[in-house]
């Protein structure tokens, strides 16, 4: 008697945890938390991705994002890898933990995510957001800073980028004149000078360049537990993609 008692009583606590997971998944998964559009500026079309409520930006190094993990919206190279295949461009920190990077002329600015909120910052003050970084938990990278202040700064792509013709497309993790984050990508091939003003024309107060041409692999989905879809082809250096920018749904 007593044997079916705990039967019963572990069938009934097993039945509640499992509709009660049921229903949370229910929940994340009908509620849009990462919005797409695509628009206009400047004679070319892009694609701009911004967290909406419930979700946080972060990092991750190493090991790539899992495409099956539900909980993930958008994962997309961040930092440059190294000649090596394997050495992330610039220091970078994970969860509050410093990973060392080869240092490289082309990291002109970083970002730094501190208690949920993303800013874009110069690199002379690197030292100084590694700090915070790791003292409270954050997330760091370093890339080519192609918007600062609202001015565009062609420039600081690397030469080889500029030099390279045809053109490509183009992504950049973007804050807004109105304080909003968004990644943002070209929808059609671009010449860098036009990726930038085009940003720009859309309101990029501060930018960064992501990693792409043949380490432009990316997704993204709208809802928790979605489905995928690409931001580019899969070409053989994406498995050489060794740092990405990530939004998930919080958990």
């Amino acid at each position: 008697m007593r044997i079916n008692f705990l039967i019963m009583l572990l069938a009934a606590m097993c039945t509640t945890a499992c509709n009660t997971l049921k229903n949370m998944d229910s929940t994340l998964n009908n509620k849009q938390l990462l919005a797409v559009d695509t628009v206009a500026a400047l004679g070319h079309r892009y694609i701009v991705m911004k967290p909406k409520a419930g979700t946080e930006v972060l990092t991750q190094s190493g090991t790539a994002p899992d495409v099956n993990d539900g909980s993930l919206l958008l994962s997309v190279a961040a930092a440059f890898t190294g000649d090596d295949l394997t050495t992330v461009c610039g220091d970078h920190v994970v969860a509050g933990t410093l990973h060392k990077g080869y240092a490289d002329v082309t990291t002109t600015g970083h970002m730094l995510i501190v208690d949920g909120k993303v800013k874009i910052l110069p690199s002379d003050i690197i030292d100084q957001s590694i700090k915070s970084a790791t003292a409270h938990r954050g997330y760091l990278f370093q890339q080519c800073y192609i918007v600062e202040n609202g001015v565009a700064h062609v420039d600081r792509i690397p030469q080889a980028i500029i030099d390279r013709r045809p053109h490509i497309i183009f992504r950049a993790a973007v804050l807004m004149a109105d304080g909003s984050f968004a990644v943002v990508q070209g929808a059609d091939e671009q010449y860098p000078e036009e990726f930038v003003a085009g940003i720009v024309q859309l309101g990029a107060r501060d930018a960064l360049y992501l990693d792409m041409g043949t380490w432009a692999y990316g997704w993204y989905r709208t809802m928790a537990g979605g489905t995928t879809t690409e931001l580019a082809k899969h070409y053989d250096n994406t498995r050489f993609q060794s740092n990405w920018l990530i939004i998930r749904a919080k958990k």
